[in-house]
């Protein structure tokens, strides 16, 4: 039963970061559609089950199975121990980052507002269907961290406060998206595609993130902010089509 469940665990991590190194297209939006939006909504995203921590160099993953199960195990346990002392602290990432997409849009001429939304949960994820949000707004705007907490890259013993993020603005038939963008803060896939902001703090070990968790935590919520400031960016209006 360990074997088993330890396995699945690096299974998983393995499918995450491979699913997270090949988006499917950006689509980019056209500022004519940018002018016509007025009011949007910001989609409140849930708080992640469990925060990231993920050293891809272990040296586990040299000796095969065994090594990999061992990886596996030390990334599960690790993963746990942080996410236990964020949830004693109340640790609430998202919220941050959905606060600051608000006030980045809002600053840029939009009126934008915080939205709750259905989100479905089931094997440890949350999902959320496009078409079943109920909003009034002129679009609404999903930004949803695929990995969110700490990596270490291959090649490297730092780990780096990390958030990667789909961002998607859909338009009133909640199923094409008008904008779809990858954003990465921290380490960040290799692949094509991913804008990607350099992490202002690193840690020589988990045992240094772990010393102080609040202050691990902040840089978190710091690049939550950088990765709003990202996905604004790409829906800056040019300003003789800007609306007040």
């Amino acid at each position: 039963m360990f074997r088993k469940s330890v396995a699945a665990v690096l299974t998983c991590a393995t499918i995450f970061l491979v699913g997270c190194a090949s988006p499917v297209p950006r689509v980019e939006i056209a500022q004519e559609k940018l002018a016509k939006i007025k009011t949007i909504s910001v989609v409140r995203v849930p708080e992640p089950k469990t925060y990231t921590v993920l050293n891809i160099g272990h040296p586990g993953m040299a000796f095969g199975l065994i090594g990999g199960l061992i990886a596996a195990a030390d990334q599960n346990n690790k993963q746990e121990t942080l996410s236990k002392a964020y949830r004693e602290q109340g640790i609430a990432i998202n919220n941050v980052l959905v606060a600051e997409l608000v006030k980045e849009l809002n600053a840029q001429g939009f009126i934008a507002q915080e939205q709750d939304a259905p989100w479905k949960e089931a094997d440890n994820r949350y999902s959320l269907k496009f078409e079943d949000i109920q909003s009034t707004a002129d679009a609404v705007l999903v930004v949803s961290p695929t990995i969110e907490g700490f990596v270490s890259p291959q090649g490297s013993t730092l780990y780096l406060p990390t958030i990667t993020a789909p961002a998607t603005l859909l338009g009133d038939d909640k199923k094409n998206p008008m904008y779809r963008g990858f954003h990465a803060v921290g380490w960040s896939p290799t692949a094509e595609g991913w804008r990607s902001t350099e992490a202002k703090n690193t840690y020589p070990n988990f045992g240094a993130l772990m010393a102080d968790p609040k202050a691990s935590a902040q840089s978190l919520e710091d690049a939550a902010r950088n990765l709003a400031q990202s996905v604004s960016r790409d829906l800056k209006r040019a300003s003789n089509t800007a609306r007040n």
